[in-house]
């Protein structure tokens, strides 16, 4: 028996254009890397306000000043960005919870469970810690109420909680290509690690790769999308935690770091050296900021994990790079706020094309996309939820 909580292949196909329009050109904020901060002048070649006009217009929005930005122009004539609450405003119109695309996980229990009193599936706050307790209790009962609907008795339905990167696609495409499994339930997690099928279109050893973690649906592949890997980054960053639990992001780290590129770039050759360094896997100084006592430590530990001898370079020398970038540390706060605040668009689009290639089989009777967690507890929230033709026996 079809559930009736559904949304059509044609409204998906919709929201998708909806959401790919705007990112064709919000992405040049997205797909920046720290790295590149401050060699490459980002916040003065995108951004005309000042760096604490975002932070307080991002962390501490003002009702009514967010009611006025809406209607403004984002950008000046020179394309850059000058009104926050507009920015706010646009992004917000273009993340998951305002597309009306997603099916309320109330009226999904509702017509799974009726009003049947619920039983407290598990309790599980005594061994797991809040984030993986809320998560689990919440998942094992939408589980354990889907399969009790379809009349599921054996292991017949994937379950995935936070499935990294392609695993998540993968699990789709398992339960397409296996009858005998009646339902999934997937939660992915980690954008930053699918495998884009046009992300290097002029890399024939790369494209000739499958199958691949997004674009999944035709609709979207035949448009040849791609977000890029710094893009699938920025979608990972927990919006709501931020915004509204007020936890801060690792910012030290990433201004290390992108100081780090200045010194590379000054001291050890020219910029295709470091353009080099960027683009290959030597570019990832990895934890060695959690393994230093100061910024001269960092940079020593740094690049020589990188081959470079900074042995000439004095103490002196190296704190005045720190000394010299501190004033513009919050100018990278808030350029990684406003990446935060593009995260549920850029999130909303990978899912979406997953729900669009679930709707595009013949073999799949119902899906739709939930958002079963607390984005505060949970930051990777939404769930695709699909049950295949012939597989659901009435009640």
């Amino acid at each position: 028996m079809p559930l009736s909580a559904d949304v059509g292949l044609d409204l998906v196909k919709s929201k998708i254009k909806y959401l790919t329009n705007f990112l064709d050109f919000y992405l040049k904020i997205a797909n920046v890397h720290t790295v590149d901060f401050y060699t490459k002048d980002v916040w003065n070649e995108l951004v005309a306000v000042p760096p604490e006009a975002v932070i307080s217009g991002i962390l501490y929005p003002q009702a009514e000043s967010t009611r006025e930005g809406k209607g403004g122009s984002v950008w000046d004539q020179s394309q850059k960005l000058n009104n926050v609450d507009a920015y706010m405003g646009i992004t917000r119109d273009h993340s998951l919870p305002n597309l009306g695309i997603c099916t309320p996980l109330d009226d999904l229990r509702q017509e799974l469970w009726g009003d049947k009193q619920k039983e407290m599936f598990l309790k599980t706050s005594t061994f797991m810690n809040t984030k993986k307790s809320h998560e689990v209790e919440v998942m094992s009962e939408m589980v354990a109420c889907f399969a009790n609907y379809c009349n599921i008795q054996q292991d017949s339905m994937v379950v995935g909680l936070h499935t990294c990167g392609d695993l998540a696609s993968s699990t789709l495409r398992i339960f397409i290509t296996k009858p005998e499994i009646k339902a999934v339930c997937s939660v992915g997690c980690c954008y930053h690690l699918l495998s884009e099928e046009f992300e290097l279109l002029d890399n024939k050893e790369v494209s000739s790769q499958g199958p691949w973690g997004f674009p999944m649906s035709q609709y979207m592949r035949s448009c040849a999308w791609h977000c890029g890997r710094n893009a699938r980054m920025s979608a990972c960053l927990p919006f709501e935690r931020v915004t509204f639990g007020h936890v801060q992001l690792p910012l030290e780290s990433l201004f290390y770091r992108a100081v780090l590129q200045v010194i590379i770039k000054e001291h050890f050759g020219n910029e295709e050296t470091s353009n080099t360094v960027q683009r290959t896997k030597i570019k990832h100084v990895g934890k060695i900021y959690f393994k230093s006592s100061s910024f001269v430590d960092y940079i020593r530990k740094a690049t020589e994990k990188l081959g470079m001898d900074s042995s000439k370079m004095s103490a002196n020398l190296i704190q005045g790079y720190y000394d010299r970038y501190m004033p513009r540390m919050k100018e990278l706060e808030a350029f990684n706020l406003l990446k935060v605040a593009l995260a549920p668009c850029i999130e909303g689009l990978i899912l979406l094309d997953r729900l669009c290639y679930l709707k595009e089989q013949q073999n799949v009777a119902w899906s739709a996309l939930v958002q079963l967690f607390d984005p505060v507890k949970s930051p990777r929230c939404y769930a695709i939820i699909a049950t295949g033709c012939q597989r659901m026996l009435a009640v």
